[in-house]
């Protein structure tokens, strides 16, 4: 009966192994085709938030060109070129991402809310918000001066329905994440800031927007820029804080996921950046009378507050820039091209901003050529980072 028994458990075995060789036969994957998940972009469920940030870094990029501060002939037209690139960018991805959630209903639930640790897709939902922000900022720098004043009504009108939605935004999304969600904070990346991030670069719009509006409506956007900020900014401390224990208490993210290390960078710079740009257009945003006196009197003495709180804190923004580079470049042969090398781009575009408001403030010739240098490098980046990923997509190896 032992020997039965064997011989019958030995054909199965076989009858098993002949089942599963003609499986591996039949499936796509025996003639030698990439799995679903090899694929960068195989179907519409792969359209996720985590794209915007390409729309990010474009947005961002096109700003700099604008505002750096030696121009060349040509530079401004290279800048609208950028803008309409990412305009072009933001529609694709915003009709992919439709026709996922009409294919996969279920997935809009997930996208924005979803309680495994290992699903990180809602926090980069503000990804969504910036790459918005930045177009309204790019609308008002390249666009007010050719279109006329039904723009300048259209940008402030856009700035106030920005930031109602992206104020619920942060309140209902961090909400929903305190409320059915337990972090391990070993596990923390950087994208946990991104929530508020759509608030961090309000500031630095409403300092641009403010530029063309007249004294009514750019009072109240200034102020909201200021308030806005200051939320984006108190979050991100606390945020700061949790991401520094991580460091120390567990090992830094693997090699290739290491560029999401540039987003720490992002808060401060735009900060930065938001302070001293907000603080320059301050006789115009004040309220008139402001406490009692002309907004003038006022404006200058807190431009000189805004350039130096904005001196004080730039420093901390290129510390960790300066932290984030030494770990990539320790490994950069383990790179590999995924969304997270647009970090290389948007966070330091807010580095670029942030010390060309620097340069401007103390008219320093020098840190001036340095924004230029930041700049030159800042759009061979994009280039490089948009081929690289574009030629990942393509041969199906984004990871």
């Amino acid at each position: 009966m032992r020997g039965s028994t064997a011989s019958a458990e030995d054909g199965d075995l076989t009858e098993r192994r002949t089942s599963i060789r003609r499986t591996s036969e039949s499936s796509p994957e025996s003639n030698n085709e990439p799995k679903r998940s090899d694929y960068g972009f195989h179907s519409f469920r792969d359209f996720t938030w985590h794209q915007f940030t390409g729309t990010m870094s474009t947005g961002s990029l096109a700003v700099v060109l604008f505002q750096t501060p030696y121009k060349f002939p040509g530079l401004v037209t290279a800048g609208k070129v950028i803008f309409i690139i990412d305009l072009v960018f933001f529609a694709i991805l915003c009709v992919c991402t439709a026709l996922r959630f009409y294919i996969h209903p279920k997935l809009i639930v997930k996208s924005v809310y979803d309680s495994h640790q290992s699903h990180d897709e809602p926090f980069y939902l503000g990804a969504l918000g910036v790459s918005t922000a930045l177009i309204l900022q790019n609308m008002s720098l390249y666009g007010i001066p050719a279109c006329g004043p039904w723009l300048v009504k259209t940008c402030e009108v856009l700035f106030w329905i920005y930031f109602a939605s992206v104020l619920l935004a942060a309140v209902l999304q961090y909400q929903t994440l305190f409320v059915t969600r337990i972090f391990d904070l070993d596990s923390m990346t950087p994208a946990w800031l991104l929530p508020i991030y759509p608030l961090l670069v309000t500031g630095s719009m409403a300092a641009i927007i403010v530029q063309h509006q007249p004294h009514a409506s750019a009072s109240p956007i200034w102020i909201c820029g200021v308030t806005a900020q200051g939320l984006g900014w108190m979050v991100t401390i606390l945020m700061y804080g949790m991401w520094a224990i991580r460091l120390l208490t567990a090992e830094v993210p693997a090699p290739p996921m290491r560029p999401s290390m540039y987003v720490a960078v992002g808060p401060t710079a735009y900060t930065v950046t938001a302070i001293m740009a907000l603080g320059s257009s301050a006789s115009k945003g004040l309220p008139d009378p402001f406490l009692g006196e002309p907004p003038q009197a006022a404006a200058r003495t807190l431009y000189v507050v805004a350039v130096v709180a904005g001196t004080f804190l730039w420093l901390f923004a290129f510390w960790f820039f300066a932290l984030t580079t030494v770990l990539v470049a320790l490994h950069g042969k383990q790179l590999t091209p995924n969304y997270t090398w647009w970090s290389f781009i948007f966070p330091n575009a807010g580095l670029t901003l942030a010390t060309i408001q620097i340069g401007k403030a103390y008219d320093s010739s020098a840190v001036n050529y340095l924004c230029s240098v930041m700049t030159a490098a800042l759009f061979l980046g994009w280039l490089f980072v948009s081929a690289s990923l574009l030629n990942a997509v393509r041969k199906g190896r984004l990871g």
